[in-house]
């Protein structure tokens, strides 16, 4: 099998594949990219990711770029570790839907939040769209009744929302998925102030 490297940061949207491939124990070297320090621009750097941003993952020959892209990449090259529906089915519908829900729709509001003083309408535009989600749940988990790629996934696009203040509090099943999930996802406990 090809050696896989993750070039990622903490603070970026490759926490998603980190810990895609930390939970499902997909063996990978993780380089830390300071993106704060200048290290995304650097001409090394750049061969691996054209505009200078991180994640990036490269798997033998082939580099990935965007967390979107290289979740639904992993999801084809690991199909039975990451639990990966067959192509062509619901589920693997449901896998694509929620993928890019997170990359597009989710993703905007979030961004917003970072401009916004107020974090109040952003907070209510995501209850408001996980919401409309929420039927989409087919079980204890977001396909049914079996752990996957996309439960880390969720996991960790709640866990960020948290962390920066635009989490809907009280939001089922979210609320229920996180408290059956968190521990899978190993994050460390919250400081004591």
């Amino acid at each position: 099998m090809s050696k896989l490297t993750l070039y990622s940061h903490p603070h970026s949207r490759g926490i998603r594949v980190q810990k895609l491939l930390e939970v499902f124990e997909i063996p990978h070297d993780l380089k830390i990219v300071d993106f704060h320090a200048g290290e995304t621009r650097t001409p090394e750097y750049l061969k691996i990711h054209p505009y200078g941003r991180v994640p990036a993952l490269v798997h033998g020959e082939t580099t990935v770029l965007e967390s979107g892209a290289i979740t639904l990449y992993l999801a084809d090259a690991f199909p039975s570790e990451l639990k990966t529906p067959e192509p062509g089915t619901e589920e693997r519908a449901r896998l694509y839907e929620w993928v890019l829900f997170f990359q597009s729709t989710l993703e905007q509001v979030a961004v917003e939040s970072f401009a916004a003083d107020d974090k109040t309408r952003s907070t209510e535009k995501i209850r408001e769209l996980l919401s409309a989600m929420a039927g989409r749940f087919k079980g204890p988990y977001v396909l049914g009744d079996e752990f996957t790629l996309l439960d880390v996934i969720l996991n960790v696009e709640l866990t960020w929302y948290r962390i920066t203040g635009i989490y809907p509090d009280g939001l089922e099943p979210y609320e229920s998925f996180l408290n059956r999930t968190n521990h899978r996802l190993k994050w460390p406990e919250p400081a004591e102030s």
